[in-house]
């Protein structure tokens, strides 16, 4: 397991190697934005939308991978 500021080595098939994946927004940590789509919009408390991109793990993966 690696410790919170240690960041794995891409894995073939999974998001951390996948172009779609940006892990900027998280620093150090093993998630990472899926920008494969355009952000989805989602109400804040304050009633203004806001766009969102997928949270998605080193790990993780879907059918559109496309490699780095």
């Amino acid at each position: 397991m690696a410790a919170p500021d240690e960041t794995y080595e891409p894995v073939e098939g999974c998001c951390n190697a996948c172009r779609h994946y940006d892990p900027t927004a998280f620093g150090k940590a093993n998630y990472g934005h899926c920008r494969r789509y355009p952000p989805v919009a989602v109400e804040t408390s304050g009633g203004l939308p806001r766009g969102v991109w997928p949270v998605v793990g080193y790990d993780d993966s879907c059918g559109e991978y496309g490699p780095a």
